[in-house]
């Protein structure tokens, strides 16, 4: 698929409302290696693993909150989530499993309702004002060590993709977002990650995106639409792999700031931790068609 086909979104697509009948389905992808214990650039020398489990920890719990209508009720089964840590043991052999934990790990996937049954523990903390505790579950514990299997992270994210339109043809397409500071050490993934595009359900393609943290002496980029001023070939590489927002994630870009336009694709590159979750918000943004 050439870029320009690649671009092209039509308006009738990624229109589809979530509810019980057609659920979404996002796949986180994390890379673990042992790069991943660096600082993040902008968070006061806090490793990138500890604020990217941290980071996505409050997401999982902002999907379950989501997923409430009533109190009575409790979450529906609005998401069902995938998070598939990467890296390699100590002999090189790649490791690409779900980095939930126990009993969530027993399931590729998990739905809203398992997570909120399920965390590892819940961390109280005190608000920036120090006038009240909140409650924050933990899903995801912080891991780094070896390297970057990023090519059988995507291929196992295209199992997960597949598996999920064949039982929900109708629904949203599935999102897939992967999360990484170094370049494959498999291979590279892009054929992979084209072949996740190209998988559809009625509503549209899978999206696939991608955030870069790189600590390259270059300026931070959230959603740009050409790859003229990333300073790498494996940045440029990761662009071409990211998905074109569609109207509403554009929609969702614009609403914090940014001057995104058509084409724009949903990629990152040297984030700070603000830049992540701005990322992952708009990564996520099919949450607020919910009904």
């Amino acid at each position: 698929m050439s870029d320009m086909d690649d671009t092209r979104i039509r308006a009738a697509e990624y229109s589809r409302r979530v509810d019980r009948e057609h659920p979404a389905c996002l796949v986180f992808l994390l890379d673990q290696s042992d790069s991943m214990r660096d600082p993040l650039g902008g968070d006061a020398g806090r490793p990138k693993h500890v604020a990217l489990a941290e980071t996505l920890n409050g997401l999982l719990y902002e999907i379950v909150l989501r997923s409430v209508k009533s109190p009575q009720e409790g979450p529906r089964p609005y998401f069902a989530v995938a998070v598939v840590g990467y890296q390699t043991d100590g002999h090189g052999t790649p490791r690409v499993s779900t980095a939930l934990g126990p009993p969530l790990n027993q399931h590729d996937i998990v739905w809203t309702p398992d997570l909120a049954r399920n965390p590892l523990r819940v961390e109280r903390r005190q608000t920036s004002g120090g006038t009240g505790e909140i409650a924050t579950p933990v899903w995801i514990e912080p891991i780094a060590g070896g390297g970057t299997p990023m090519t059988m992270a995507f291929d196992r994210a295209g199992l997960i993709v597949k598996s999920w339109i064949d039982s929900y043809p109708n629904s949203f397409p599935p999102i897939v977002i992967n999360i990484t500071d170094g370049e494959s050490t498999d291979g590279d993934p892009s054929e992979v990650a084209e072949r996740i595009r190209n998988l559809r359900s009625s509503d549209g393609a899978a999206l696939v995106f991608n955030l870069s943290l790189s600590e390259e002496p270059a300026e931070s980029m959230l959603f740009p639409s050409d790859a003229s001023r990333l300073p790498s070939v494996h940045a440029q590489a990761l662009f071409h792999m990211s998905s074109p927002l569609p109207g509403f994630m554009l929609d969702a870009a614009r609403s914090q700031g940014f001057e995104v336009i058509p084409g724009a694709r949903g990629f990152g590159f040297n984030a700070d931790l603000r830049s992540v979750i701005t990322f992952l918000n708009v990564g996520t943004a099919v949450g607020r068609t919910l009904r």
